[in-house]
């Protein structure tokens, strides 16, 4: 830590000490340091604003908008205790608390989207479970009181809602503190303002005097706590990496079955035992809690049910796709060719047509450049393999440097065509970097129509065959193997003659090639 942020951390403490030492001096000077307190982070998070950018700004500009309207609230109060000697009441008073406090939930729910997105299965069990101590919270402790109050309607659904969602958002800070600890720091200050919250709420609620209007000294410090400790978690050097962290396990151990269990029960264990001692029972309270525990699980199971789903795919893909390439495999191709010889068998398919290709220079670029270069070769040869065949044709990886390509139709009207093109895909070299290969391929082709009655295996074997004899050839004529440019070079586009270098010398023992 260098001086500038010694320094900086020094005055933050000294500021913090000083506004809660003046919450014990009196209400005038509590109401002040509350006042104080909202005004410090609104300059942080306006400054911060400017800086931000993508969608995450819109959080950063809720919240600043929600700690604008706080410090209007608070300077309300801070008017109405200089001429009455109370805190302000009445609709705008409740109403700029309530927008305030919106405004600042929505803007923090926006700003963890991204880390939401990453581990939804961990923040949707953890704000299960702060939905289940939530319900606990309220039936006990905070609705009683309420009733002695004797609160409105209206005060009693805001308090509830500001309890249900500020508990669930402890329990997603929670999971932020387990999991980031890259970002534990600005989380933990984020877990001190939003207990903070809670309590400050709690203590209002637990310690206010109908006649003045006032409540403890200590709610308002709890008040001062949670916006300095929210200003910490926004100006520390590591807050960027709430937003990002590593994925992690999102399945449901049986702790957190355990956890999610009880958060469900809450709510009829709660009622029960309030009926059985004769209590009343808060329905309203019950049935919001209950819901929104309810609508997270089956959030959680969706996600479940997706993640399921995606494995499965996942699993199918390897099964069936060429790991290197995403062409089909060899495994998917053979399938693929018996299915079609059977439709044309049963006459409900003209024939089937297979294309065996095997690269002609594959081995020499592979000895001289690497087994790097040999892959990135075969992934440009699909690539163009891709561009060439028609939507019902499935080309697939064979084995090496082998691919097939299987046709539905006949030789002359549909497997000629479609060899001729991935002839001419395929004539040009391939620029791979500062390295350029030859892909010209050697294309055998055999074909079967209703009258054949012939398997996958056998007329793979025949196009085989003819690809052996279009590669002896192909020896025949000059060939493009492979050069490397000059490292000031810049690949044209197309390749010119002069670019091609001398040719790859083959391995002992190879059988010798004609060269350019």
């Amino acid at each position: 830590m260098d001086v500038h942020s010694r320094r900086a951390h020094a005055g933050f403490v000294l500021l913090s000490v000083a506004l809660l030492a003046l919450c014990t001096l009196g209400t005038a000077a509590r109401y002040a340091a509350v006042t104080a307190a909202t005004l410090i982070p609104l300059g942080v998070f306006t400054v911060q604003v400017r800086r931000r950018h993508g969608p995450c700004r819109i959080g950063w500009i809720a919240m600043a908008l929600g700690l604008a309207v706080l410090a209007v609230h608070n300077a309300h109060n801070q008017i109405a205790l200089a001429s009455t000697g109370a805190p302000a009441v009445g609709h705008l008073a409740s109403a700029t608390l309530a927008l305030g406090y919106v405004l600042l939930l929505a803007g923090g729910f926006v700003t963890t989207v991204p880390y939401a997105r990453r581990d939804a299965g961990g923040m949707l069990d953890a704000a299960i479970i702060g939905l289940g101590i939530a319900v606990l919270i309220w039936g006990l402790v905070l609705k009683p009181a309420h009733v002695r109050l004797g609160s409105s309607p209206t005060t009693v659904a805001y308090e509830m809602a500001l309890v249900l969602l500020v508990t669930a958002l402890t329990g997603t800070v929670v999971r932020a503190v387990a999991v980031a600890p890259e970002a534990r720091t600005p989380a933990l200050f984020l877990l001190l303002a939003v207990c903070a919250t809670n309590g400050a709420d709690m203590a209002f609620t637990l310690t206010l005097d109908p006649t003045t209007g006032l409540a403890a000294w200590w709610a308002s410090a709890l008040c001062v706590t949670a916006l300095l400790a929210l200003t910490a978690a926004a100006v520390h050097p590591s807050a960027p990496a709430l937003a990002g962290p590593e994925s992690t396990t999102s399945g449901l151990t049986r702790a957190r079955l355990v956890y999610i269990a009880a958060a469900l029960s809450v709510g009829p264990l709660l009622g029960g035992v309030q009926t059985l001692f004769g209590i009343p029972v808060d329905a309203a309270s019950l049935s919001v809690g209950g819901l929104g525990i309810i609508s997270l699980v089956l959030v959680r199971i969706g996600l479940l049910a997706r993640w399921h789903a995606d494995a499965e795919r996942r699993l199918r893909d390897l099964a069936s796709l060429d790991a290197l390439t995403g062409l089909a495999n060899r495994r998917t191709l053979t399938q693929h060719l018996a299915g079609l010889l059977d439709r044309v068998a049963a006459g409900t398919a003209r024939g089937a047509v297979v294309l065996y290709l095997d690269l002609d220079d594959f081995k020499a670029v592979n000895d001289t450049y690497g087994h790097s270069t040999g892959d990135r070769l075969l992934t440009s040869v699909a690539a163009r393999l891709r561009g060439c065949v028609r939507p019902g044709d499935l080309v697939g990886r064979f084995g090496g440097d082998e691919f097939v390509v299987v046709l539905e139709g006949e030789r002359a009207v549909d497997g000629d065509p479609v060899a001729a093109a991935v002839d001419a895909a395929l004539s040009e070299p391939v620029v791979l970097g500062d390295v350029i290969a030859s892909g010209r391929v050697s294309i055998g082709v055999a074909a079967a129509g209703p009258d054949d009655h012939i398997d996958a295996g056998t007329l793979l074997d025949l196009a085989d065959a003819q690809m052996y004899r279009a590669k002896r050839t192909h020896r025949e004529v000059p060939e493009v193997r492979a050069t490397q440019l000059p490292s000031d070079e810049v690949a044209p586009a197309p390749v010119r003659p002069d670019l091609i270098g001398p040719p790859v010398a083959p391995p002992a023992g190879a059988p010798e090639r004609a060269r350019t």
